[in-house]
């Protein structure tokens, strides 16, 4: 097996194990979805096709959502302020995106490698 073909092997795992710690609530799903949407082209997946088209729309659909270590940087007035509208994008993001780990999750079962 190619480096190349290692790289993208690794790539769709990771998008699986995103996808089951998305499902699974160790991650939240923005966090996930970006995570998910940055491993594309490594992948070699296309990202207009289903499921991972739907991780485009919420990528797109939450960009302005600060997560993880950028959030932390934010004021706690700014924080308060902005909580009901993270939660809001975050419970939008699960919603729209439990269906699309599930189906990321099988496809990659289907297509472990490159031209699987």
């Amino acid at each position: 097996m190619s480096l190349n073909a290692i790289d993208i092997e690794q790539a769709r795992e990771r998008i699986s194990v995103m996808a089951n710690a998305m499902l699974s609530g160790d991650c939240s799903y923005i966090e996930g979805v970006r995570t998910i949407c940055g491993l594309f082209q490594r992948a070699r997946v296309d990202r207009f096709a289903e499921p991972f088209i739907t991780f485009v729309a919420i990528d797109s659909e939450t960009d302005a959502v600060p997560v993880s270590k950028v959030r932390e940087q934010w004021h706690s007035d700014a924080k308060v302020k902005f909580e009901t509208e993270w939660n809001e994008a975050e419970s939008y993001a699960k919603l729209v995106g439990e269906p699309a780990c599930r189906a990321a999750i099988a496809w990659v079962r289907q297509h472990p490698t490159y031209g699987s």
